[in-house]
């Protein structure tokens, strides 16, 4: 059996070639066969190759092979710019070994500072860190024993880890570390900006590079011109046409992202707003309902071009097309994923936008082939306004115990709503926010005396502007914990 998926052919771990037959991995992509070799020599390594190619198994495959999992101390360190990045890779690498010895953690902004020194603490033999976390942990605790042990560093995202945000964090947990680390950068585009920096601090390094046009065959391009200044009714058009029922939208601004989100609500679209501003419970959740088809719409910025592993998503659609050809390359990169197919539809408003498309084509070596979409005035004539999808704010939250369980047995047991037209459910120390079409709330208007858990409960609409004040909030206690 283990013949046959073509993975044994690389002296991987026992419990790893387990992990890959249940995951059903025949044979391991372009990328992997590439790296997974080279690693196991125990060359240093720069890949470039574009989002969804296979890139987090090609270094994590070896990786977790090359371990001593009977020696209990940190023996790997994985960079990685956010906090969606390290817990996708977190989940990645548990699902590629069976069994109890191998223990992977992550430290990240969002969870408390005690739970950052506990996950370094334990020794786990995988630490996946955000570098300014760790740099946080670091300035509170003395922990020396941390990097005794370490072999190996990867740093995924390569080139945005040595951007000018990221590069002092990076050199200066670089700094703890032998000089004899086996090191691998992986990304989607590596600048020759970038392979200097690296080859400066990592003499000694391979590159390997893989065609975009090869590795993005599976993904279809189209373009759209619009008249008018907008681009909304070309949405509709787009979305009735194609018989779209589920994409991911990219947006420049929050304001257009918020604008988009709404339009599609107000056609009876399932669509949720995802920006770097909300608090990241939120966006958790709106994540995991978009992955589970409970949203089916996820407007989004350029964070959602890192680091969102999406199974079987159809769909990319453009309403800005960047400048920087690399944040181009993650957003198409959502779809078409591991051989899917995949398609990319971009929504031109200018003749720069067009100018600014081609180049990015140029690159990848594939063209974008015009589309003719004929704009339409709403999203979904045939919504009705009491099904739009609406935030409210409940007055009930963590502090009186309330769980998402509570919230959806009030709603199913009051509101006269199914399950399934319950959207997003955020839990708050002193309140929560759930979606809901407005039928949902029109029937609790007209209710006396609502409780939840036997406490008393009030519901209103949750204001856009509310919606932004929390979001700078935020924002601001951010920065003054930097």
């Amino acid at each position: 059996m283990k013949e046959k998926n073509g993975f044994a052919r690389y002296n991987l771990n026992e419990r790893v070639l387990e992990a890959l037959e249940q995951l059903h991995w025949r044979k391991p992509t372009e990328v992997q066969e590439k790296v997974i070799s080279m690693f196991m020599q125990e060359f240093n390594l720069i890949v470039e190759a574009p989002t969804g190619t296979g890139k987090t198994a090609a270094y994590g495959l070896p990786l977790l092979s090359k371990l001593n999992l009977l020696k209990p101390k940190t023996q790997a360190l994985i960079m990685v710019p956010s906090r969606e990045l390290a817990l996708q890779v977190l989940g990645a690498l548990r699902s590629y070994y069976i069994g109890p010895k191998l223990k992977v953690d992550a430290v990240y902004g969002g969870s408390t500072m005690e739970e950052s020194y506990q996950a370094i603490k334990s020794e786990p033999h995988v630490l996946i860190v955000v570098p300014g976390r760790l740099k946080d942990v670091m300035s509170h605790y003395q922990y020396d024993y941390l990097w005794r042990d370490i072999k190996y560093l990867i740093v995924d995202e390569g080139d945005k880890m040595l951007e000018p945000g990221f590069r002092r964090d990076f050199d200066d947990i670089r700094g703890h570390l032998r000089n004899r680390v086996q090191v691998g950068f992986f990304s989607a585009t590596v600048s020759n900006e970038s392979e200097e920096a690296i080859r400066e601090r990592f003499p000694h390094i391979k590159t390997v590079r893989l065609s975009p046009r090869r590795m993005l065959r599976n993904i279809s391009f189209y373009s759209i011109n619009t008249s008018g200044g907008k681009r909304e009714p070309f949405l509709a058009g787009l979305l009735a046409q194609e018989k779209i029922g589920k994409a991911l939208i990219f947006c420049a601004r929050r304001e257009d992202i918020n604008a988009t989100t709404g339009y599609l609500r107000n056609g009876g679209f399932r669509a949720e707003s995802y920006f770097g501003n909300q608090e990241q419970q939120e966006r958790l959740n709106i994540l995991n309902r978009f992955k589970e088809d409970h949203i089916d719409f996820l407007v989004a910025s350029d964070l959602a071009a890192r680091g969102l592993d999406i199974e079987a998503l159809p769909v990319v659609i453009n309403l800005a097309i960047p400048q920087d050809y690399e944040y181009y390359l993650h957003r198409i990169g959502r779809t078409g994923r591991a051989g899917q197919k995949g398609s990319v539809y971009n929504i031109l408003l200018s003749e720069a936008e067009r100018i600014r498309l081609n180049r990015h084509h140029e690159n990848i070596g594939i063209p974008s082939r015009a589309l003719t979409v004929q704009s339409l005035k709403t999203a979904n004539v045939h919504a009705k306004e009491q099904d739009k999808w609406v935030k409210y704010h409940l007055s009930r939250g963590k502090r009186d115990k309330i769980r998402k369980g509570d919230i959806l047995g009030f709603l199913l047991n009051h509101a006269g709503i199914e399950a399934d037209e319950v959207g997003t459910i955020t839990i708050y120390e002193s309140y929560a926010v759930v979606d809901m079409p407005q039928r949902g709330f029109l029937n609790l208007k007209h209710q006396e005396d609502l409780k939840i858990k036997g406490k008393s409960l009030k519901i209103r609409k949750y204001q856009l502007e509310e919606q932004e004040r929390k979001a700078e909030s935020i924002k601001r206690l951010k920065k003054d914990r930097r």
